[in-house]
């Protein structure tokens, strides 16, 4: 008798845990559900930055469009040449701020942020590095992709001024 109490009281323990389970599932399915368009594409930012941190190109090259242009300090580059180029990075940090979204169109929108890193860039220098972004992202079928970037390092007495 007193075994077919503990398996009935097991089997409710069970049930219980299960529907608390769902319950979670459900609420995180609804939170992601209930991200505005605007956090999404600002959460695609971060996730190509922490991409090229955490040294995934394909991950990050995934992100890029084919026809990607992005204008840095060195040069105009395509999606070949800016993959060479964020592989002889190396970033131990990646903070992101002041992030804003201007839509272009409802398939076409620019992330700009403040993003400050440290860590040693292609050519060779090492140490902090704070600059403005802007990226526009172009929706292509159910995925974005990274059209263009480009980034302009700000000077100490720039920040100051902000």
């Amino acid at each position: 008798m007193k075994m077919k109490i503990t398996l009935a009281l097991v089997f409710v323990l069970c049930l219980t845990l299960s529907a608390f389970a769902q319950s979670d599932m459900k609420k995180e399915d609804k939170m992601s559900k209930k991200m505005t368009p605007d956090q999404m594409l600002m959460n695609q930012e971060q996730m190509a930055w922490n991409a090229i941190r955490e040294k995934r190109w394909d991950d990050f090259g995934k992100m890029l469009a084919d026809n990607y242009q992005g204008f840095q300090s060195d040069g105009i580059h395509n999606k070949s040449s800016e993959m060479e180029g964020i592989k002889q990075m190396t970033l131990n940090s990646v903070t992101l701020s002041d992030m804003k979204v201007t839509w272009i169109d409802k398939n076409v929108a620019m992330v700009t942020s403040m993003v400050k890193t440290d860590g040693t860039m292609p050519d060779g220098t090492m140490g902090m590095y704070t600059a403005r972004t802007a990226t526009i992202w172009k929706k292509s079928g159910k995925n974005w992709r990274i059209v263009y970037h480009t980034d302009m390092e700000m000077k100490p007495a720039a920040l100051m001024t902000k």
